[in-house]
């Protein structure tokens, strides 16, 4: 019963910064949406930001979860595994795109909201180590040149796909993230070792 309400009080958070913003995600609307009293925002999280940053952070891990799984599926060769979780972030985006401002508002307040930056830097520090090991090992079987930098080339991966996001969420009538994507991942391998 006591996690079933701390899920109601994580879900109900995100439902609220989904309609409102972190704005509109106060206290009485999350506990109300829970069907919780406002005490449980304390019992369970201490505060109502601990609950914003756990509910954000879950809301990330859920997006970029699929991607990141097919990133260390080793089953599939580096190539392809960085193909497959492309498309996966392409079909999560597609399942999200009413979402995409939301993210973007929550990933600029964060930097006024010290547990939801904490939070959200944790899930990126996950992402690009992930994304850095497979930029390693890319470049060990030779896909990748020497000049390419693991860590920061992670770092630029992820301002990538944040980059795609802004953009499709502002200019509409621009060309769709799919085909941005696709560029991308073709301008990545086009630095292949033969340019050495």
């Amino acid at each position: 019963m006591a996690s079933e309400t701390r899920e109601r009080l994580v879900d109900a958070a995100w439902e609220c910064v989904r309609k409102g913003g972190a704005v509109g995600a106060t206290s009485r609307a999350i506990t109300g949406a829970a069907e919780a009293n406002l005490g449980a925002i304390t019992y369970y999280f201490g505060s109502k930001d601990a609950l914003l940053a756990e509910a954000v952070g879950g809301a990330i891990e859920a997006l970029v979860g699929p991607a990141l799984e097919a990133l260390q599926d080793e089953a599939l060769d580096p190539v392809s595994r960085v193909l497959e979780a492309i498309e996966q972030l392409q079909q999560a985006y597609e399942q999200s795109t009413d979402d995409a401002a939301v993210y973007l508002e929550v990933l600029v307040q964060s930097r006024r909201q010290p547990e939801l930056q904490r939070r959200v830097s944790q899930v990126f520090a996950e992402i690009r180590s992930i994304l850095a090991t497979q930029m390693e090992e890319l470049q060990a079987r030779g896909f990748l040149p020497d000049w390419v930098q693991p860590e920061p080339m992670a770092g630029l991966l992820l301002a990538v796909a944040q980059g795609v996001v802004l953009q499709t969420a502002i200019d509409s009538a621009g060309p769709p993230h799919t085909s941005m994507a696709d560029q991308f991942a073709r301008l990545l391998f086009a630095s292949s070792a033969h340019a050495q």
